[in-house]
């Protein structure tokens, strides 16, 4: 049987703050043997993945240490031992670089950090204090556009030739269009079959005139443009200044806006794509990271990182834009890699089909990649108490699954050998549920939302004529769905992320700012005269973030809290070394209602069953022919008194989860 096994030692972590976890709340747990013999993989191969617990942080939200209500570097600071007992061992920190607004995204300044959160010297203490607690810490790595108030770009608005008659080194960072260029209304893709075509006939392309798609954006769909026009920026400026995101310039200071262009911008106007077309940004870029990692962090997320070259929503998938993504990534990692051997690179490529996704980490691409047809499965899932699944019922582009089962475990069997063929089995899997851009899990589970949305993760809640929000049927239901979901994020392989606040069940809806309020540390986080508990980070209104049973203060010493769940199961995922590290394998029960499978190193193989339902349900743990027999209990909630294992046969209480080995 060929076995892989990863050695890099950067990312092995201590399995003591998990036991500790066991001791505090209560698990049931056992030793797995090691150097157990007698199993072998079905397909022949166990591809361990190195284990982590991440914990995604928007700075401004999280904790507040000098009483400006706005959360800072100091803040997580002080918090750092927090997440050391929730067992957290990554945290990934939202854009920390100088922006014009909450959500930083629109960096104004690569290499500075935003001054709402604190100086740089602040921000290495804050880091020093992670890696202290054994915590690595990842950064958001805005690549594919910055603000309109970056340097760079009101460098380059001052047009394409400067007035001392130089060329403007800042004008090809960015993709500018004269406005009465060849603007046509063909897609990207048609526009590119035309000139293969005319490149096939002539064998060249003189002669050709250029042709540009009026539309086909790639993130606002097909009917949306991606240009922007520069006679429309003093507008911009003008509203940007009204709302508070600009200071207003002194007479005679305005800037510099070259008129008769149209520029790309895919999320909007006020945030200019990149154009990596030009060696000299690429080489920024590089320089970018360089910077951050001489000061202390150990990778980034790289927002938006199929869109480097992905513009057009004809095209974003097509090989040839392909190829020049991974053209990119592979020479931005190597060329990190050759500096800062453990640098980790993790992308956001939102997209639920697999195959879009393997590229991405394929031959010396990026490390990881966040699972998003996981978290839909894992979502869908526990809201609905079984793995059944109606794929006619999603559209192709939310469709999770082409059977009439969710194939959950089946399904990243088949996308971790794609991945793992790819990258010589050197990808590690990023699994989560939700993230800064959608909607709250618990809220998910706990109240109705408007179901003729693409995709609801981003869709609007529902509210009754009196604006009260309308619940679901079960929503009686949703911790116990909560947790569920918990058990699967934190058995499977790779490095989940959690969502800050997920641990105690925030509420929080869309539009972005209502699922990105202050972290609920107190119970009664106002005073009667409103005035906010110390350390809140209330930068905000707050409309769900109101404290009460949804807080660390609330369930901080209570075993049957959500925090003292996660704190539980993360504690078990360090100790057993096949749920941390493990590869995943697949374990068949004749069941929809129950998920099971495999995790297994080279020395060790546990099974893994969760009860999606509030019925018990009685199993037959039959031997496995390639694994062998489960009969004993490595794993089981501290809280369940109902589960047992009698031989090969198991009792399985409502919303549960038996590790067996």
């Amino acid at each position: 049987m060929q076995q892989r096994k990863r050695t890099n030692q950067f990312w092995k972590r201590f399995l003591a703050p998990g036991l500790a976890a066991a001791m505090l709340f209560g698990m049931q747990t056992t030793g797995v043997a090691a150097g157990a013999s007698g199993f072998e993989a079905k397909d022949g191969m166990i591809d361990e993945q190195a284990g982590d617990v991440y914990y995604e942080i928007f700075v401004r939200a999280f904790r507040d240490s000098n009483g400006d209500s706005i959360g800072d570097f100091k803040g997580i600071e002080e918090q750092v031992p927090y997440l050391a007992e929730l067992g957290i061992t990554g945290i990934w920190l939202m854009p920390i670089t100088d922006s014009g607004s909450d959500h930083c995204y629109d960096v104004r300044n690569y290499y500075e950090t935003n001054s709402d959160y604190g100086t740089i010297e602040e921000f290495k203490s804050m880091l020093d204090t992670c890696h202290e607690y054994g915590i690595k810490v990842i950064m958001d790595l805005v690549v594919n556009h910055c603000g309109f108030s970056n340097v760079w770009f009101q460098e380059a608005l001052k047009g394409p030739v400067l007035e001392n008659g130089s060329e403007n080194p800042y004008w090809d960072y960015f993709t500018f269009v004269p406005d009465d260029a060849n603007f046509v209304e063909k897609t990207a893709e048609e526009i590119h079959e035309e000139e293969e075509a005319y490149l096939a006939e002539h064998g060249s392309m003189e002669g050709y005139t250029v042709q540009y798609p009026m539309f086909d954006n790639a993130t606002r769909g097909p009917e949306a443009t991606v240009w922007n026009r520069t006679d429309d920026l003093p507008d911009m400026v003008q509203r940007m200044i009204e709302w508070g995101m600009l200071e207003a310039p002194e007479e005679g200071s305005e800037p510099e806006i070259v008129p008769g262009y149209r520029y790309i911008g895919i999320f909007g106007s006020g945030m200019p794509d990149l154009n990596y077309a030009s060696d000299a940004l690429r080489e920024e870029i590089k320089d970018v990271a360089s910077y951050w990692l001489e000061a202390g962090v150990d990778g980034f997320r790289l927002d938006a990182a199929r869109h480097i070259y992905g513009d057009y929503y004809s095209n974003i998938y097509s090989d040839y834009i392909f190829e020049k993504n991974m053209e990119y990534w592979r020479d931005f990692r190597a060329d990190l890699e050759a500096k800062y051997p453990d640098v980790y690179l993790v992308g956001e490529v939102w997209e639920k089909n697999t195959d879009n996704v393997v590229p991405f980490v394929s031959e010396g691409g990026l490390h990881s990649i966040f699972d998003f047809n996981l978290s839909g499965k894992i979502y869908e899932a526990v809201s609905n108490e079984t793995t059944k699944y109606d794929p006619a019922a999603a559209s192709e582009t939310n469709r999770l699954s082409e059977d009439t089962d969710l194939n959950l475990v089946t399904g990243l069997v088949d996308y971790y050998n794609k991945l793992g063929a790819g990258s010589d089995y050197e990808f590690v899997d990023c699994p989560f549920i939700t993230n800064h851009d959608q909607n709250r899990l618990i809220s998910l589970l706990r109240y109705q939302f408007d179901e003729t949305a693409d995709d609801i993760f981003v869709a609007n809640i529902l509210t009754d004529e009196e604006g009260n929000l309308i619940p679901r049927e079960d929503a009686d239901q949703a911790e116990n769905h909560a947790k569920v979901a918990a058990d699967l994020l934190l058995t499977l392989p790779g490095r989940p992320f959690l969502y800050y606040g997920e641990e105690i069940g925030m509420d929080g809806a869309k539009p972005d700012p209502t699922i990105r309020e202050c972290m609920a540390w107190f119970e009664e986080p106002f005073a009667a005269d409103g005035a906010a508990q110390t350390g809140l980070a209330n930068y905000n209104d707050v409309v769900y973030s109101l404290g009460g049973e949804a807080s660390v203060e609330a369930q901080m010493d209570d075993p049957e809290s959500m925090l003292s769940h996660y704190k539980e199961i993360i504690g078990a995922r360090k100790s057993i070394p096949a749920l941390m590290n493990g590869d995943i394998d697949t374990y068949t029960l004749e069941s929809q209602e129950v998920v099971s499978y495999i995790r297994m190193t080279q020395e060790e193989r546990v099974l893994v069953l969760i009860n999606l339902t509030g019925e018990e349900k009685q199993l037959q743990i039959t031997d496995d022919p390639n694994y062998g027999a489960f009969t004993e209990v490595a794993f089981q909630a501290g809280t369940d008194q109902i589960s047992n294992l009698a031989g090969q046969d198991l009792t399985l209480a409502p919303y549960a989860m038996v590790v067996l080995q």
